[in-house]
């Protein structure tokens, strides 16, 4: 609720904007499901998936990976201005050599000095740092399978970002990060979400 004020009703009160979701949620326009109490986090409803063509699983309750993985993006797109997260066919409509099945992973676009910079977001979501270190390693080398990739990344106009929990687990992908191989000109960021701690697995194992 707090980021849809701060996002979309900024000059309006929080009580106002609570009235107005609880009407779009009598409505069926948004459904609402627990996140981290007294939290409460909101997919389409029922009238919003028929007027939009939306499979109807969109209305049902975020799985216990998809939960921290989109509260993560959220978090992290809605942090600075100038940050935007890209869904598909946004994706391939600004990058038309981007393979489609690469936008299924979350993407963001910051724009520096007026620059696009395109974004790969990992969220790390509990294990062994070097296992996160080599999913994203899976990820470049899939897409060097492109030369326009390959050239993107050397003019510095692709990042990769690993969101963590803590600083402590961050610290140690950054280390197991340095122990692979990167193409030159990779931007590789660690940004650290300590709200993300409560959804994560209590057994999350920082080396």
């Amino acid at each position: 609720m707090e980021t849809m004020h701060r996002l979309f009703f900024a000059d309006q009160e929080l009580g106002a904007v609570c009235k107005v979701v609880q009407r779009l949620c009598d409505e069926e326009w948004l459904r609402r499901y627990p996140l981290i109490y007294p939290m409460k986090y909101f997919v389409p409803g029922k009238r919003t998936a028929q007027a939009f063509g939306l499979p109807i699983g969109r209305t049902h309750p975020l799985g216990p990976q998809s939960l921290p993985t989109e509260y993560a993006i959220l978090l992290y797109a809605t942090q600075a201005t100038g940050l935007q997260r890209l869904h598909s066919d946004e994706i391939q409509q600004r990058f038309d050599w981007y393979d489609a099945s690469w936008t299924l992973a979350p993407h963001c676009l910051r724009s520096v000095k007026s620059q696009p910079i395109l974004e790969l977001l990992r969220i790390d979501l509990g294990g062994p740092a070097d296992y996160v270190a080599r999913k994203c390693l899976a990820d470049i080398q899939l897409r060097q399978q492109r030369r326009e990739f390959e050239d993107f990344v050397k003019r510095e106009l692709f990042r990769l970002v690993v969101i963590s929990a803590t600083t402590e687990k961050a610290a140690a992908i950054q280390q197991a990060l340095q122990g692979h191989l990167w193409p030159v000109g990779l931007r590789i960021h660690l940004a650290v979400i300590p709200e993300l701690l409560p959804l994560l697995p209590r057994c999350s194992d920082a080396t």
